[in-house]
């Protein structure tokens, strides 16, 4: 659906996005930047994959890298740390 999507709109790049950012199918992880990969191999789109977190230049995107391949697994995000945050999330003690 991603590649008919970018096909229907004529865009230049191909970049999907929330592939990866949580591992909540029962595949791999980095199925999706495979099946994503191989369609727009095979359709001719060049692919903009960045890794999570990296800047990109709309105007100029870097392609596709396949930086999953290399085991570069997302990091889980981890519990707040802020102060705010704990107050938020401290329960109360009725007394």
């Amino acid at each position: 659906e991603s590649l008919q999507a970018h096909l229907d709109v004529r865009g230049r790049h191909l970049m999907p996005i929330h592939n990866g950012t949580f591992d909540l199918a029962l595949h791999a992880w980095t199925d999706p930047f495979e099946r994503i990969t191989a369609l727009a191999d095979k359709a001719g789109v060049p692919l903009v994959a960045p890794v999570m977190g990296e800047r990109l230049d709309i105007r100029q995107p870097a392609l596709s890298q396949q930086w999953w391949r290399a085991g570069a697994a997302p990091q889980r995000a981890s519990a707040p740390t802020t102060r705010a945050a704990a107050r938020i999330s401290a329960p109360s003690n009725p007394a």
